[in-house]
């Protein structure tokens, strides 16, 4: 039996995943990539060092259209097979609190050994290649690129999103996709920094903070999650508040009121922090107010804390009023921050939405409108959250993609 030529679209990745999957199963495998390179986004994920899986994956930590079809792809290619995956191109893997790296710490030498995998699988990689045009053609494809018409038996779309586009990805596979019947589910930047009202972060920029943030739409309680807040002039942002982006904004965008509230006590409830407070005052009430907090808390966010209570800074501790200390135990446990938007796909480090899960194959990933077209990544309606789970869903959905399309008849 002849083998199936493949054209994977898109160098990210699922691409690469997809490409060396299928090589290895047996296919003839061409990576077409718009960018001067494979693996541009790869380069900044994890602050430059690839956080490329996480040791506990499981559907509840990602949204979609398809979860039946999430939890099967994750099952099928769960944290075991990515290690194994990262080993035979030449990673070796290390785990930090659950979240795995390449034991050099440099994400450039995942892309290198993703690289080095293609070339020995005989993958052509051909860069700077934008993809015009995609024609199902006599139980195959006619891709047009560079002006160019070329028949391939299976076509890969991996083209990713539209998150971090100074990297390449600019949402192009969404066309692509469409043109061939796919439907959309609307997108939008996850994992992203939160917009407020310029005058409720005003004097907050530059200060980070531990805090455990907590997400509320129309008044209830949504999601919430513990790490360092950071801020700046017209956002809050931070891994924590990249957790509750999704769901922050999938309710802006419905038109609810979505709000984050934050404790600068994180491990303590208002009654405990209350209590401790109450401690700290008879032992060190003499301490003017301004200088009360500064043992625990960031000084200019102490000074925003006393302000909102309605404490004077000059005042000594032991002469708050105690309406004014229970002001401040609020403002310390449930600081409040309005949030209307994000920073944008330009901030952001993932699409939400995308291409409908369900419009696939769940365990083949082969889509059910154009036989012969299977799909992977980001261009999905797939996000997670932080912790190598976006990339995990890359290498998995890539694999998966990748061994069917070999071995499809």
């Amino acid at each position: 039996m002849a083998k199936n030529r493949i054209a994977v679209v898109g160098g990210g990745a699922a691409g690469l995943a997809a490409a060396i999957t299928a090589a290895g199963s047996g296919a003839c495998v061409t990576v077409l990539e718009r960018g001067e390179r494979v693996g541009r986004k790869l380069l900044s994920t994890g602050n430059g060092r690839c956080n490329f899986t996480h040791a506990n994956v499981s559907a509840d930590r990602y949204f979609s259209d398809c979860r039946e079809t999430v939890e099967y792809i994750i099952g099928q290619y769960p944290t075991e097979r990515i290690l194994a995956f990262m080993e035979k191109i030449g990673i070796l893997p290390v785990c930090r609190d659950g979240y795995y790296y390449p034991a050099s710490n440099q994400a450039a030498a995942v892309v290198d050994c993703l690289r080095a995998a293609c070339e020995e699988l005989q993958v052509q990689i051909q860069c700077s290649c934008q993809v015009e045009k995609i024609t199902p053609f006599k139980g195959g494809f006619l891709v047009t690129a560079k002006g160019k018409e070329t028949f391939y038996h299976r076509i890969i779309l991996a083209c990713g999103g539209q998150a971090a586009p100074f990297t390449g990805s600019d949402g192009n596979g969404y066309e692509l996709a469409g043109r061939l019947g796919h439907g959309l589910s609307p997108v939008f930047p996850a994992l992203a920094g939160l917009t407020a009202e310029k005058a409720r972060l005003k004097g907050l920029a530059g200060i980070r903070a531990a805090a455990r943030a907590s997400l509320f739409v129309e008044g209830r309680l949504v999601a919430e999650d513990s790490g360092e807040v950071q801020f700046t002039d017209q956002a809050v942002s931070g891994i924590v508040i990249f957790q509750l982006s999704h769901q922050a904004l999938e309710g802006i965008r419905a038109g609810r009121r979505a709000e984050i509230r934050l404790n600068f006590l994180p491990h303590q409830s208002e009654r405990e922090v209350l209590s401790f407070l109450q401690d700290r005052r008879r032992r060190l009430g003499e301490r003017p107010a301004e200088e009360w907090g500064i043992g625990f808390i960031h000084r200019k966010l102490w000074d925003r804390l006393l302000k909102e209570a309605g404490c004077r800074p000059d005042c000594l501790m032991k002469e708050i009023s105690d309406a004014n200390f229970q002001r401040l135990t609020q403002r310390l446990t449930a600081f409040r921050v309005p949030v209307n938007g994000s920073l944008g796909f330009d901030r952001a480090q993932v699409t939400a939405g995308g291409v409908n899960l369900t419009e696939t194959e769940p365990k083949t990933l082969e889509s059910r409108i154009v036989p012969g077209l299977y799909l992977a990544g980001e261009l999905l309606n797939v996000d997670g959250l932080c912790g190598g789970y976006n990339l995990h869903w890359a290498w998995a959905s890539g694999m998966a993609a990748g061994e069917a399309a070999a071995l499809s008849q």
